[in-house]
């Protein structure tokens, strides 16, 4: 029996309204809209089970609002906030382009700065017109850090770690 191979490809944020739904993103671009996998894979307890989508609704490139079958409330959805989402190597193929040039991946990464302390995780991501900024979830705090190639120390997809090193008193700000 072959081993299946399951990629990870995004995750669920948070629920979304008294639906169930959840704001997701994923990190690679679709090949289209109106063509998306009919369900997802959750790691529950070490086992990879599949969620069937019921419904999705695209509110930004790689960000959107989808609906489970058989998850129907905001304290079911609760459960499994912050899940990441995976496919099969041959579904991703098949409904998904092989680059992507967004950084949305970057959601829910760990922040480290160059001396390994954990400044926090990466909440939302903002493209303006002047520069992207990340959001940190910091001490219970919002912070916005630039993301500009001179702070970028190292991105460890395996490991979802951004290393930053950053000019002293950014932080503070």
């Amino acid at each position: 029996m072959a081993i299946e191979n399951y990629i990870p490809i995004g995750k669920l944020i948070k629920p979304h309204k008294l639906s169930g739904a959840f704001r997701f993103f994923v990190d690679r671009d679709l090949k289209s809209k109106k063509r998306v996998p009919e369900h997802f894979m959750l790691n529950i307890n070490g086992n990879y089970l599949p969620w069937f989508v019921k419904d999705i609704e695209w509110i930004a490139p790689g960000e959107g609002i989808i609906l489970f079958e058989y998850i129907s409330s905001p304290e079911k959805a609760k459960q499994y906030a912050g899940s990441e989402l995976f496919l099969l190597e041959s579904d991703l193929i098949q409904y998904f382009k092989s680059e992507s040039k967004t950084i949305d991946y970057l959601i829910g990464y760990n922040v480290l700065l160059k001396d390994k302390n954990k400044l926090g995780s990466i909440e939302e991501i903002f493209e303006t017109p002047g520069q992207t900024l990340l959001s940190i979830k910091h001490e219970g705090k919002e912070i916005l850090i630039p993301f500009v190639e001179d702070f970028i120390v190292k991105i460890n997809k395996p490991k979802r770690e951004l290393i930053l090193d950053l000019p002293e008193g950014l932080i503070e700000l």
